[in-house]
């Protein structure tokens, strides 16, 4: 039991552990294995208990910003609930300009896929390990981060384009291993070499989502299909095979799919300062159901969809005339449309898709020998330091 100041009653240990310290992060947590020889064992090594921590921890959006001087380009997750910044990565740029040396290509449970300085790599953060994925230096495209749950290993979906037409064919690559299997090819015009050569740019601005065991795609419009934009991807991870999947609107570049709390496929359609949240109720009949409408303000630039139980979303936009003079953050609430918070800055701060949920799970794959490769444990967070977004007076605490 733990013990508590003024002589009040000591905790039971199992509360300590399943209700304060899974909610601490990363850094904080680990401090707490100086209490005692056995809270260091357990803090490092029970994985039930580091499995509970991460499924506790928030899932947040990155952000990355760039000092065009230096061409430092640094990688952050963002914490919407209170304006913090967490370091993640940190380069310091190249000839080939900051924006080629740093990229985000796919995140799932605390891990992500890095492309730092020429290389492909997979990362924890938390736990400042990381690997080469050599395996994957030619793909043109990484679609996805997956966990494969009868093998407990995970799984890269990638895409290169076939040499005699420049088709797509994906393939898939277990971590840690030197398995590059190809996949069924998927239905047309995912497989045309059109679509083989924008994927890389689609993946960029708009990654496929992984939810409830499956991968979706953004809708396009498929030739001959009346002008409407939504048809879309879908890769089953158990069966490894492709689908379609028809959107409830046609929405086109409007339209943004995410993860929602539940694990379910969440959809948001915005148009005209409003957006609608749809959600993929069943995945047999692909029905869909109408959640939720809100109203966003004039200015708002972009909108990205948080994971959270009421379906919250941060907005983007700005005051002046350049993006890079002020930028505001909106935290609206999903229920009722109202401001929860809101932050600003005045530098260029670039919200991405991808998300990151603290983890501290071991993994064989940083560890092994072989086509995995040497594995780099350099600090992530070495010269980083937490920077807090500023709160607007005008908004309501959250």
């Amino acid at each position: 039991m733990s013990k508590l100041a003024g002589g009040a009653p000591p905790l039971p240990e199992d509360l300590v552990f399943c209700e304060i310290l899974t909610r601490l992060q990363a850094k904080p947590l680990l401090r707490c294995r100086a209490v005692c020889r056995s809270w260091r064992r357990r803090l490092t090594s029970d994985a039930k208990f580091l499995l509970a921590h991460h499924r506790r921890q928030p899932s947040l959006p990155l952000v990355t910003s760039g000092d065009r001087s230096t061409e430092e380009r640094r990688i952050d997750a963002l914490d919407h609930r209170t304006g913090e910044r967490r370091p993640v990565e940190q380069t310091t740029g190249g000839t080939g300009g900051a924006e080629d040396n740093l990229q985000v290509l796919a995140s799932c449970d605390g891990l992500l896929i890095l492309l730092a300085n020429g290389g492909l790599q997979i990362c924890n953060p938390a736990t400042r390990q990381r690997a080469p994925l050599t395996l994957l230096h030619g793909a043109s495209c990484i679609s996805a981060l997956y966990p494969h749950g009868p093998s407990g290993s995970y799984r890269v979906l990638c895409c290169f384009k076939r040499a005699e037409d420049g088709h797509a064919v994906y393939h898939v690559h277990t971590v840690g291993s030197g398995e590059l299997r190809r996949v069924g090819e998927p239905p047309a015009p995912w497989a045309s070499g059109d679509m083989a050569r924008a994927m890389p740019a689609i993946a960029s601005f708009y990654p496929p989502v992984l939810a409830d065991g499956r991968i979706y795609w953004e809708p396009v419009r498929l030739p001959g299909g009346n002008g409407k934009g939504n048809n879309m991807l879908v890769f089953d991870t158990m069966a490894e095979s492709f689908q379609h999947l028809l959107s409830p609107v046609d929405g086109g570049a409007s339209l943004e799919l995410f993860e929602m709390s539940n694990g379910a496929l969440g959809l948001y359609d915005n148009h005209g300062g409003t957006a609608d949240l749809w959600v993929l109720q069943d995945h047999k009949s692909w029905t869909w159901s109408l959640n939720n409408r809100i109203k966003f303000p004039a200015d708002v630039l972009s909108v990205m969809p948080v994971l959270d139980p009421e379906g919250d979303v941060l907005v983007l936009s700005l005051r002046g005339e350049s993006s890079f003079e002020c930028q505001h953050l909106q935290h609206i609430s999903g229920g009722n449309g109202s401001l929860l918070a809101r932050y600003e800055w005045n530098y260029s701060l670039n919200l991405w898709r991808h998300r990151f949920k603290e983890s501290l799970v071991c993994h064989d794959f940083f560890s092994m020998g072989g086509n995995a490769g040497r594995v780099d444990e350099k600090p992530l967070f070495d010269g980083l330091s937490t920077v807090a977004l500023v709160r607007d007076d005008n908004s309501e605490p959250h």
